[in-house]
C-alpha cells in the first residue's frame, strides 16, 4: 500500500468571479472532475449544499449558500467540448438537468469504467481509489449536515477528496480499457447518461412506482394518476417530499375505494393534511371519477414467469456470470434480471417483445452475452464446466450431437 499523498490545497469559492475563473480553467484543460453534496430527505427537490470541482492543477469547492449563481457550472457540465468526470454521478447530473434544463454531455463515470476494467460494480470511491491508486481515503463525514454553516475544515476536505483523485483514477482505468479494447463499450454506456429521459420519469413509470397501484385498473388508475399530479404540485408548493405529503398506501386506498367525501378521507389513519388540502384532494377525486373510460390509463399486464422460463432465467444468469468472471468484467454492468427475462421472453414466447426493445440483444451486450445466449437457447451451444486457473467456470462450447449408440 502506497503512502497517502498529501492533502490537496483547496480553494473555497466565495465570489462570482471565482466561479467564472474556475469554469474557464476547466474549459482550457478540456476535462474536470465534478461532484456535489446535496440534501433531499425533507425537500421537494434536492438542495445543493456544496459543489466540488477539480482539474489537474487545482481543487475548488463552491458554497451555494453564499448566494452565488451556479449556472456557469451547470452549463459547463452540458458543454460538448469538455469532459466531466464523475463517480456514480447520475444524481449529480440530474441536478444539471434540473437547473440547466438540458442533458449533460461527455460524461466519464469512473464507477462504470471500473466495472468494465475487472472491478466490482457498483464500487465505492474509497475502494476504487484503493484498488487503482493504492492508498486509502479517510471518509468519515458521510452523515454530515451539509446545511450547517460555517462549514468545518474537515467538511471542506471531505468534499474535496470526492473529486481530487477522480482524474488520476480515470487515467488508470482508461489505460487498462484501451489495452483490453473496451473503449467502445464504455462510450456506448456513457451515451445513456446524455439521454435526458434518464432523469425524468414518464407518466406510466410514475404509476408503476406507486406501491400497490399494480392491483388497480381502469377508473381507479385514473384516480391514482390525478392524485399523483395533485400531490406533486402540492408538495412543490410546500417544498416537501411528495411521498411525505400523501403516502403511497393512502393514495392507493383512496383510489381503490373511490373515496371523495371530506369525512371519508379525513377519517383515514395517517392522513397528515390540512382541512384545506383534504378538500382540494376531494375535488381531485370527484373530477377523476368523471374521466371517460377512453382516457383511463392502460394497466401494464403483470409479467409472470412459467416454471420453464424460471429455469431458463437461472441458467442464463449462471452463463452470464461465468462469462463475466472469465472476461474480468462486472456482472452488474452486463445484465439484470429484467434484461435476462426480456431475452428469454424474446427467444421463447409466441408473441415476443421487439428485438430493439431487448437490452441484451443490442449494442455491446448484444455482441457478447446476448449473442452467446441466443446460440444457447437455439440449441447451437452447449454448457460445459471447465477449470480456469484452478477455478471451475461455466463455459459455452459448440453443440455436437452425441454419436449414435
Amino acid at each position: 500500500m502506497r503512502r497517502r499523498p498529501p492533502s490537496p490545497y483547496v480553494t473555497t469559492i466565495k465570489r462570482q468571479t471565482q466561479i467564472e475563473e474556475v469554469c474557464g480553467e476547466c474549459r482550457a484543460q478540456g476535462r474536470f472532475a465534478f461532484d456535489t453534496e446535496f440534501i433531499m430527505e425533507d425537500r421537494f427537490e434536492p438542495e445543493v449544499c456544496l459543489v466540488q470541482i477539480a482539474t489537474e492543477s487545482s481543487v475548488a469547492v463552491i458554497d451555494p449558500f453564499l448566494d452565488l449563481d451556479l449556472r456557469p457550472v451547470w452549463e459547463l457540465v452540458c458543454d460538448e467540448q469538455v469532459e466531466t468526470v464523475v463517480h456514480a454521478g447520475q444524481e449529480d447530473l440530474g441536478l444539471c438537468v434540473q437547473h440547466a434544463g438540458k442533458a449533460p454531455r461527455r460524461i466519464y463515470d469512473v464507477q462504470m469504467a471500473a466495472g468494465f476494467a475487472g472491478y466490482d460494480y457498483p464500487l465505492s470511491l474509497q475502494r476504487l481509489v484503493q484498488a487503482t491508486l493504492h492508498f486509502s481515503l479517510h471518509k468519515s463525514k458521510t452523515l454530515t449536515d451539509w446545511r450547517k454553516r460555517p462549514l468545518a475544515p474537515e467538511q471542506i476536505q471531505y468534499g474535496a477528496e470526492d473529486v481530487c483523485y477522480l482524474l488520476a483514477v480515470r487515467q488508470k482505468l482508461h489505460e487498462r480499457l484501451s489495452k483490453w479494447d473496451r473503449l467502445d463499450w464504455l462510450r456506448e454506456e456513457f451515451s445513456q447518461l446524455e439521454n435526458i429521459s434518464l432523469y425524468r420519469q414518464a407518466e406510466e413509470e410514475k404509476l408503476l412506482r406507486v406501491k400497490g397501484a399494480g392491483a388497480l385498473k381502469g377508473r381507479q388508475l385514473a384516480v391514482v394518476r390525478e392524485l399523483l399530479e395533485w400531490r406533486e404540485a402540492a408538495a412543490k408548493g410546500l417544498n416537501r417530499p411528495a411521498r411525505a405529503m400523501l403516502r403511497d398506501h393512502l393514495l392507493v386506498q383512496i383510489a381503490k375505494l373511490e373515496l371523495h367525501s371530506f369525512d371519508e378521507i379525513r377519517a383515514l389513519r395517517g392522513i397528515n393534511l390540512s382541512d384545506r388540502h383534504v378538500r382540494a384532494l376531494c375535488r381531485v377525486v370527484e373530477k377523476a371519477l368523471k374521466i371517460p373510460s377512453e382516457r383511463w390509463p392502460t394497466p401494464t399486464p403483470r409479467e409472470t414467469e412459467t416454471p420453464k422460463e424460471q429455469a431458463l432465467i437461472s441458467l442464463a444468469t449462471a452463463v452470464i456470470r461465468g462469462y463475466c468472471l472469465e472476461h474480468e468484467m462486472a456482472y452488474g454492468l452486463a445484465a439484470s434480471k429484467k434484461s435476462i427475462r426480456e431475452l428469454i421472453g424474446h427467444c421463447t414466447r409466441a408473441h415476443p417483445p421487439d428485438r430493439g426493445d431487448v437490452e441484451l440483444l443490442n449494442g455491446w451486450r448484444g455482441r457478447t452475452v446476448g449473442a452467446m445466449l441466443e446460440e444457447l437457447l437455439a440449441g447451437r451451444r452447449a454448457i460445459r464446466v471447465e477449470s480456469l486457473q484452478g477455478e471451475r467456470l461455466i463455459r459455452l462450447i459448440p453443440f455436437r450431437e452425441s454419436p449414435a449408440t
